[in-house]
């Protein structure tokens, strides 16, 4: 008797094993959505609770039932809370976290009203900037990678002949949410609710022009040494160092033209340092990278190098992926020549020769993080994710003056790897050379295709002396590059795992949005679509909102996972929305058939 007990209890035991393998197996299948709307394999969960009953004497298929029941009930509702889309932040949940609270512990000096302030006058500032398309009045406080996001997109928008005219600008609120110590500095990241009527115009291109009334959150990250300084960039005009005035800052450097000091170092006071939409800040991977793989060695490497600083390098390599993508599409690889290593740029000038040329209407950067370091023979090594979202016009091949078609019908992003070295040992550089200075003696470069110094004669491009491009690699590239360096040389990330803040469901829902949104009406019937689907894809339906508006403002960008093993479930997704009010504009025609030949 008691041996039969035993055996009953062992067959429960390894059932139970089976129930947990069994589990895992249905969120897999149906967290993507299953073959059409995600409602995962019911049949095999009704089959497995009846063979269960059968299999086991009482009271243990009684018990294994109910065992079984209340593992569902948990993971269900663990997938509905763990899901990115269910973050993205509405007015109404917008905090400070404790490691802000504990910076003001430790820094008494600071006081919250100047500093928001400061934020008030770089967010209207930077609206009237854009307007302009001159970065005059605000080069002093924005960092250098903000710079040339600015930049190119100018660059494009002039020879797209287009304008963005903003109205009825609001500022409702600064919120401060998070707070980072970065080496010899301390980041500050701050939530903006706004509001505006944006009206996009595009001679050019009509049917580029849109026009909306918008209410959102984006997020400013601000740097700034730590410790306390009395200076202020904002609102005195004269230069912090040396207290001459300064004329307005233009192009690439924001140094005092007197005693050359510069300004944007964030050495004197808050820089803004990066620009972040709403479901961009939720979604980013950097945040993982950054707190979840790489805090500790991060650390470890500021304890060696006290000038490393995390943010400013991935200001720098922001800098020069932007210059790199600007040079692809205009077909002119000089540009980047200067801080580009030979080789990297011979294979880069030869692969523009075959490239055609384009325009981009939409070119930003989601993401870039560092995510790698490691040493080969004498130089240091850093790798940098970077998630671009980019809408391409074609150029005719005949003229490039002349445009043939909209390559992408929608923004859309990919992902790549921008890896830049310097030698071990190497001190700060005098200048900044993604900039236009010499970074060994500081000198101002007049031409930016120069790649010798015409005052100590230095190479530009080379690691001597400051971190130049090594490489821009896509995904599958920079897994080869690294796959000979040893484990614990190289900071604890997988790029296969790049994606792993989103699952199928998560891409396949922002998916549909757009193309609902696609033909400039997000009707009633594609509402109700949208919200059925949020719950059948176990989404708390009160946090989903803030995607929904994104998409009728035409916000969200196409984001498809770099594993192309995921794409069909979420294509099939994508069509099902497309029929949700039971026809199929051009417009969201237009969108399936670029999704399913580009992926």
């Amino acid at each position: 008797m008691k041996v039969n007990k035993y055996k009953h209890l062992l067959k429960f035991a390894v059932l139970l094993v089976f129930f947990f393998i069994s589990i895992e197996l249905l969120a897999r299948a149906g967290g993507g959505g299953g073959s059409d709307s995600g409602g995962g394999d019911g049949g095999g969960l009704v089959e497995l609770i009846f063979y269960l009953l059968l299999s086991l004497p009482f009271p243990y298929n009684i018990i294994s039932v109910l065992i079984l029941i209340f593992i569902i009930i948990i993971f269900n509702k663990k997938l509905k809370q763990n899901s990115v889309l269910n973050k993205i932040p509405s007015v109404q949940n917008l905090k400070s976290n404790n490691s802000y609270l504990n910076f003001k512990e430790k820094n008494p000096d600071f006081i919250d009203e100047y500093f928001k302030r400061k934020v008030d006058i770089a967010f209207f500032n930077i609206q009237y900037a854009w307007m302009s398309q001159n970065t005059g009045k605000i080069r002093k406080f924005i960092s250098d990678g903000v710079y040339q996001r600015f930049n190119v997109q100018f660059i494009m928008m002039k020879k797209l002949k287009q304008r963005n005219e903003l109205s009825n600008i609001k500022l409702h609120s600064i919120t401060i949410i998070d707070y980072k110590s970065d080496g010899q500095y301390d980041v500050i990241d701050v939530a903006l609710h706004s509001s505006m009527n944006d009206k996009f115009i595009c001679e050019k291109m009509p049917q580029l022009n849109q026009n909306v009334s918008e209410s959102f959150v984006e997020y400013w990250s601000f740097i700034k040494k730590s410790g306390f300084t009395s200076y202020d960039i904002y609102e005195n005009p004269n230069c912090p160092q040396c207290g001459a005035a300064i004329p307005e800052l233009e192009g690439e450097v924001a140094i005092c033209p007197y005693c050359k000091a510069t300004i944007n170092s964030g050495d004197f006071d808050w820089v803004l340092s990066e620009i972040t939409q709403a479901d961009d800040y939720t979604y980013s991977t950097a945040r993982a990278h950054k707190q979840a793989n790489l805090h500790q060695k991060i650390a470890n490497i500021h304890a060696v190098d006290p000038f490393f600083s995390v943010q400013k390098l991935e200001d720098k390599a922001s800098n020069a992926f932007l210059q790199y993508s600007i040079a692809e599409a205009l077909r002119n690889p000089l540009l980047v020549r200067r801080f580009m290593q030979k080789e990297a740029y011979d294979d880069f000038e030869e692969s523009v020769k075959s490239s055609p040329a384009i325009l981009y209407n939409r070119l930003y950067l989601n993401d870039v993080s560092l995510i790698s370091a490691w040493d080969e023979s004498d130089f240091d090594y850093l790798g940098f994710y970077v998630r671009k979202s980019y809408q391409r016009i074609q150029m005719k091949q005949d003229n490039p003056e002349e445009i043939d078609s909209i390559k992408d019908p929608v923004v859309r992003t990919s992902s790549f790897v921008i890896v830049l070295c310097r030698k071990k040992g190497a001190k700060p550089p005098k200048g900044m050379l993604y900039t236009h200075q010499c970074p060994n003696c500081g000198g101002t470069l007049s031409d930016s295709t120069d790649i010798k110094c015409p005052y100590c004669d230095s190479e530009l491009n080379s690691p001597d002396f400051e971190w130049v491009v090594e490489n821009v690699y896509t995904l599958g590239k920079y897994k080869e590059r690294i796959s000979n360096n040893a484990s614990d040389n190289i900071l604890s990330f997988n790029i296969d795992k790049a994606d792993d803040l989103l699952d199928v469901r998560d891409y396949a829902f922002n998916n549909t949005l757009i193309i609902m949104a696609s033909d400039g009406d997000f009707s009633y019937e594609e509402e109700l679509f949208a919200k059925e689907l949020a719950k059948k894809l176990k989404y708390n339906p009160s946090k989903i909102n803030s995607a929904i508006e994104l998409a009728k403002n035409k916000k969200l960008v196409l984001r498809m996972p770099d594993d192309s093993k995921k794409h069909p479930k979420i294509i099939r997704l994508m069509e099902k929305a497309a029929m949700a009010d039971e026809k199929m504009t051009e417009s969201e025609k237009e969108i399936l058939n670029y999704v399913k030949s580009n992926f």
